[in-house]
């Protein structure tokens, strides 16, 4: 009888790809000597899409393809995202097979049957009323908020940088990378944050924290590489320690879930964004954490920001899925940007009601109450959110998108979250039409004010360069209604735009503005 494994044994990296046979042969498998390459059998536990090797198009021709008949079944593996986990037996360094990974995770119990967060089954809504309903929030006492709220950093925080020891020091590229998430990519997560916690907190505790430090090293890699159409292999690399340095924490009890395991996945998810294929693996991480720790979303400092963080991106998949949100928005009833009365606290408070809008819209529920919130958002706001400059879009070639110069980032994001929601609402307008010509005239209406308000958001986010974040707001927002661009110079602004985005953050866009060419095509063949 042979003796028990106590690890998966996993082919190399080259037959995985092709899905042949690999043997177990320590100095490469057969096919990698036949190939004469080297034999790659790092450690990889998590699934990472479909991120072929260079010479993936020589092994994969487009004559070996089989012609396929009949009808083809896609399987969405999204919700079997815990199974891409498998837990490492006790005993056994992490990363015993990738030499690249140079920290080693702990000895921990062995874990029969992974509990905690990766058993947690998603998040579904209670009912329509909670899901629509803005709270009443209590005044700010010491009992009801963490004593973080007033400072940088929460006691979970202290804790947790204390409690590590000096990592290596930072070679050359790992310092370039740091840096370049410091100085061009933090700000994407801080734009509804005055702490900026992921500039000045993150990138201080990554000094200390592999498992921040590798997620900041795989998101500031890709974004350099698509800058520079260079290999994806070191952001892949660092990506996969990162993740093996999730498993122990995500598989084990609630209360070893700290801010950082959640500031990580969520730089993680980032990082995911920019995939071509966008699996939604780490979405599924960061709501599942959110909706597991529900004291995140108002537990101040870093966790609070990277809760802000996750809600943002949950919304955008929501946006262009068309479905409602998996957070809970419990979570943030009781954050203190419901007190507070600055610029951020509003922009914060536009991006809560916006959730709180498309999970009534993708309900079937009585959203009423969320016009109300959203018109008194808008007329109640401090007057830092009005534009220091304002031009009408005009006729020319040049001019089909409104100039809207607002005074700070944080200033953007609000009333372009603004303008989401009222899309949202125009749309989930029930007609009230008596006839057939009453039914059209008010999708034609309909369309028109989700026109209107998708052009405030384009002109928003091409007229305020520091703003990265508004880009990607409107890549996501011509992706759900970029259809409803009728005229050919509006589709050829919302092209330089998304190909000036292309340019300036590494976003590929050559899928999303084909897509956006075949509906305006559609578009215009129905209309003769």
């Amino acid at each position: 009888m042979s003796p028990r494994r106590n690890r998966l044994v996993a082919g190399c990296q080259r037959c995985r790809v092709r899905h042949l046979k690999c043997d177990i042969n320590d100095l490469g498998c057969e096919h990698c000597q036949q190939a004469g390459v080297d034999c790659d059998r790092t450690n990889v536990r998590f699934r990472n899409g479909l991120s072929l090797p260079k010479e993936a198009e020589l092994a994969f021709s487009e004559s070996c393809w089989p012609q396929l008949h009949g009808k083809v079944r896609f399987h969405d593996e999204t919700p079997e995202i815990a199974s891409l986990y498998s837990a490492i037996q006790d005993g056994q360094p992490a990363f015993i097979n990738d030499p690249s990974c140079l920290l080693q995770v702990g000895q921990r119990e062995e874990l029969d049957s992974p509990s905690g967060l990766l058993s947690e089954q998603p998040y579904a809504a209670d009912g329509a009323d909670e899901g629509n309903a803005l709270p009443q929030f209590p005044a700010l006492t010491a009992e009801n908020v963490s004593p973080s709220i007033l400072s940088l950093s929460s006691p979970r925080s202290t804790q947790s940088r204390t409690s590590s020891s000096p990592l290596q020091p930072l070679s050359e590229r790992e310092a370039i990378l740091l840096r370049n998430f410091v100085e061009n990519m933090a700000l994407w997560a801080d734009i509804t944050d005055p702490q900026r916690h992921f500039e000045t907190e993150v990138s201080a505790r990554a000094l200390k924290e592999p498992v921040l430090r590798y997620a900041i090293f795989a998101f500031s890699s890709r974004h350099l590489d698509r800058q520079d159409n260079t290999d994806v292999t070191e952001a892949l690399q660092y990506h996969n320690c990162c993740v093996q340095l999730l498993i122990p924490a995500l598989s084990g009890p609630r209360e070893h879930i700290t801010e950082d395991i959640l500031a990580a996945v969520a730089i993680l998810r980032q990082h995911e964004e920019m995939d071509g294929e966008d699996n939604q693996f780490h979405l599924t991480g960061t709501t599942h954490i959110l909706n597991t720790v529900s004291t995140f979303g108002s537990s101040g400092g870093l966790g609070e920001a990277a809760a802000w963080l996750c809600l943002r991106q949950d919304i955008y998949i929501s946006l262009t899925s068309q479905r409602p949100l998996r957070t809970n928005l419990q979570s943030f009833y009781h954050s203190d940007v419901f007190q507070r009365d600055d610029d951020f606290a509003w922009s914060s408070r536009m991006v809560f009601l916006l959730a709180n809008v498309l999970q009534g819209a993708f309900t079937d529920s009585n959203i009423a109450r969320g016009t109300d919130q959203i018109e008194e958002w808008y007329s109640t706001k401090p007057h830092t959110f009005d534009p220091v400059r304002s031009v009408a879009r005009g006729p020319g070639p040049d001019q089909r998108l409104p100039t809207i110069w607002m005074l700070l980032p944080v200033h953007v994001i609000g009333i372009q979250y603004y303008h989401i929601a009222k899309i949202v609402l125009a749309l989930s307008e029930s007609p009230r039409a008596s006839s057939t010509y009453e039914s059209l005239r008010h999708s034609r209406a309909v369309e028109k004010n989700v026109r209107h308000h998708l052009l405030m958001v384009l002109g928003l986010a091409q007229s305020n360069a520091k703003a990265e974040n508004t880009l990607f707001t409107a890549r996501h927002s011509l992706l759900a209604w970029g259809w409803v661009l009728r005229h050919p110079l509006d589709q050829r602004a919302a092209e330089s735009l998304l190909q000036a985005m292309h340019a300036r953050t590494g976003w590929n866009m050559d899928s999303l503005i084909q897509t956006l060419r075949a509906q305006w095509q559609e578009v215009d063949e129905n209309m003769e």
